[in-house]
Parts: structure tokens; sequence; C-alpha cells
């Protein structure tokens, strides 16, 4: 790309910078849960078609999700945006813990900046696109509840994807890193039992206890976890524990599962045995179960044509700098990690980044750029970017918006979230994905690329969707 384009849009964007700032902010806190951010989704919908895209609200049957669109021609690069909380992390702008609201919600994955981020991206593509410099169309996804509830992969089933030539998004992290690598497959469900109640003490042999079979069950799968691969992971909570009576013998329980495995074949296997664990337990306390599906991803498909493409322009650009009134925040938030958490990423990603964490070891805010990796190992995390990966080229960076060793899905990510540390990393992913955009549109060859190898990936091993069919996404729950 030529040094002329690339400072057009890295300028507009630092232009507007004040505007992002305030428009994530905003969304900071609104901090609505998945498929309930009304709020949040209208207020980038709005931003969007005020700056001249065409946009398709409650795309898909899902109300919180949207299409904004720009231009006609090919090729159509859409760049993803997410806007949910997590429950229980309110937090204040402040390094120690001080929720806004006792049990709210909060920003502990960042996905205000990068909703906001991703929006800034598809702006100065499409300014690009008005001034004649580039060809092609950009689309924003707005997708919703990408937490539990995998948004993007009933989009995809729904076709949303189905004329997209190449996507591109990122996240929030305490690094700027391009890291080419697979992700978690998983798989969210619903255990209910059925039992027969009964007085506890007068006639507990009459009663079937549902609760019973909940424990029974999170029993049987904690003994099943020394038989399975050692990348899979397995998590459950109790979401109906009976009732607050004791002296009733309970007929209804309940517990959520999350299961995981690097590889969607990996996680049917599991899904499958751990179904049978909940049978089991069924029978042993003579109670029905019922198993509803919530929601599932599949493994990330990386792409490293992409990623080089990204990883240049996050080499041609300033990473974020960060004041010194940022660092010492940093400083002071950083008594309140875990131990061993500064080097959590190195300990998946290899020596290089060991060494250069290392070489930093009195800086608590990463002003660098990690080496690019290039990784078949899959991360222990899921993303539902997973299922557009399967359907079109994709590629995504991370940028640093929080302190090095910010534990994941926490109050410490949502104060700095809210505030300039956040807003540096999400106006360099801005840019970078901008760029990104541009290069593809400008560059027929990289696109072919791109699409070749995402054709290889796919050639033995077909897409097929987590979503059973006639499946619908789980908008009250």
């Amino acid at each position: 790309m030529g040094k002329g384009r690339k400072v057009i849009i890295t300028q507009w964007i630092e232009s507007k910078k004040e505007l992002f700032a305030a428009l994530s902010d905003e969304v900071w806190q609104l901090a609505e849960l998945g498929y309930r951010e009304h709020h949040s989704a209208g207020l980038l919908a709005d931003s969007l078609e005020e700056a001249g895209f065409v946009v398709e609200r409650g795309a898909g049957g899902i109300p919180t999700a949207f299409v904004a669109s720009y231009g006609t021609a090919k090729p159509i690069i859409a760049i993803l945006g997410e806007f949910d909380a997590l429950p229980g992390l309110s937090q204040d702008r402040l390094p120690e813990r001080s929720p806004l609201v006792e049990g709210g919600n909060g920003h502990g994955c960042g996905h205000n900046l990068l909703g906001v981020g991703s929006l800034a991206a598809a702006m100065a593509a499409k300014e690009a696109i008005a001034a004649g410099d580039v060809q092609g169309t950009i689309r924003y996804y707005g997708c919703p509840a990408e937490e539990n509830g995998s948004g993007k992969a009933y989009m995809v089933k729904a076709g949303l994807f189905d004329d997209v030539d190449l996507s591109l998004t990122w996240h929030p992290g305490s690094l700027n890193a391009c890291v080419s690598v697979n992700m978690l497959a998983n798989q969210k469900v619903f255990f209910h039992f059925q039992g027969t109640s009964s007085h506890a003490a007068a006639d507990p042999h009459n009663g079937r206890s549902a609760l019973d079979a909940v424990e029974l069950m999170n029993v049987g799968v904690n003994y099943l976890r020394e038989h399975i691969i050692p990348e899979a992971r397995i998590h459950y909570v109790i979401t109906n524990g009976g009732g607050p009576a004791p002296n009733v013998v309970p007929a209804d329980a309940e517990s959520m599962y999350l299961i995981r495995a690097p590889r969607s074949d990996q996680l049917e296997e599991l899904y499958e045995r751990v179904v049978r664990v909940a049978k089991g337990a069924a029978m042993m306390t003579e109670t029905q179960v019922a198993v509803r599906f919530h929601a599932g991803a599949s493994n990330l498909l990386a792409n490293d044509t992409i990623a080089d493409v990204l990883y240049a322009n996050m080499q041609a650009l300033q990473p974020p700098q960060f004041a010194a009134e940022e660092e010492q925040f940093a400083r002071e938030l950083a008594k309140t990690f875990p131990p061993g958490s500064r080097d959590l990423f190195a300990s998946f990603l290899g020596p290089d980044l060991a060494k250069m964490m290392a070489a930093m070891k009195d800086k608590v805010l990463f002003e660098g750029l990690a080496p690019e990796y290039k990784l078949e190992k899959a991360l222990p995390g899921s993303t539902d970017v997973g299922d557009v990966s399967w359907v079109t080229p994709t590629g995504q960076i991370m940028a640093a918006c929080q302190a090095i060793g910010t534990p994941g899905h926490s109050w410490q990510a949502v104060a700095q979230g809210g505030m300039s540390i956040g807003h540096r990393g999400m106006l360099y992913a801005a840019q970078v994905l901008a760029l990104g955009a541009a290069n593809f549109m400008q560059e027929p060859g990289l696109l072919e690329k791109a699409r070749a190898e995402f054709l290889e990936r796919l050639r033995d091993t077909p897409y097929v969707s987590p979503i059973p069919d006639g499946v619908k996404p789980p908008l009250e729950r």
C-alpha cells in the first residue's frame, strides 16, 4: 500500500479519536449481556447509518445483530464487531475493586473496545472507497452474544456470511500480536433433571431427587477428566439447585456444561461421553434428564496469508505508547493480579515472547510488537469467530489495551476498558484492520492467495455447523 493511503487512513482515525473513545465509553457504561445488547447495538448501528452505511437491523432474525454495508463492488470485506458484557463484573475506573453497580455487568473481555475499534476500521475503509483509492464493499458485522451465546455461529447458520470474500477482526489484550492459531471448539448444553418431590423427613423414600442427579453427574464428569485428551476442557455451573427448602426432596434441578476440544470431531465425541454420564446419573436416581442445546462454536481456522498482511501493517505503525499516569494506574492495578499471570501468554506462545517479556520486566504496559506466531496447537480459549473462519478466510490481531498479565474476564479488565489505556489499543487495532481491508481490496493477488489457503485447509474437512437444525438463538437465556 502506498505511503499516502496509509497516512490518509491513519490520520482519519486519529482525527476522530475522541468520537470513538466516547462511543466506546458509552457501550462500556451500558454493559449489556448477550442477546440483550439493544442499546449498544442500536448505538453502533445508528453511528454507521449516520456515516453513510446501509444498515440491516435484526439480521438473521436476531434482534441485536446487524450488518452495515458501504459500496457495491467486489471484493466484500467483513470487519467483525462485538459489544456484549459479562455478568457480575461491574467496576469503576479504579485500580481497586469498586463495582459501579453491586452484582452488575461489566465489559470484562473488552467488547466495548472491540466493537468500536472495528467500527472505526470499517468507517476508515469506507473513506478510502468513497475517495476512489480502492474498490470494494466494506461491511461491519454487529455480532451479539460472543460470551455464552455464539452469536456468530447463529449468524453463519443464517447465511449472513455466504457472499463475504474475507473477514477481519481483533481482540483487546495485554500484547500487540498477530497470532495465527487454532482455538477450541465448544458446546454449551443444559442438563435438566426431573424427579419426584416428597417430604424429606416424613417420606423421603417416595422422593426422587433431581439435585442428587445433578451432583452425581458432576462427580461422574470429574472422574471422566482423567480419560480425555489433555487439551480438552469441561466446565459446569448449577443453574437450578432444587430450590430453597432442604426439607423438600427437589423435583427439578439443572446444570449447564461448557465442553471444549481442539477440533469439532473431538468435541462431538466428548459431548456424547458427557451425555452418557448424565443418563447414568438419571438412571441411578430414577429421574429423567432432558438435554437442551444452548450454543456452540467451531474451532478457529487460521489463515497465514491474512496474518502476514496484518502483521506487516502492525510493523508499519507505531504501537500504543502510554502516558506516565497510565503507567502508574497499571502498576497499582497489577498488585491485584494473581501470581504468574504476567507470563501466561509466553507459556502458550513460546520462548521468543518469554525472552521479550523478561527484557521488559520493569514495564507494566506493552509498547512493542510481539513476534508473529503461526501455530498448529490450539490455545486454551474459544471464540465464535471460529465459525466465520470456516466459511470465509479470516484473520485477527490482538492489541494492547490492558496491563501485562491482566486476568481474562476480570474486573481489572473492566477498569482499563473504560479509560485511555483501552482507547489507545483500540485505535491502533482500527488502523491495522482498515489498512488490511484496503490491502485486500487493492491487491487481488493477495485475496486469491488467502482464498487458496482457505480452500486447502477445508479440503479434507468441510464445515459442519455446531448449531443443530431447527435450534434458534437462546434469546431468553
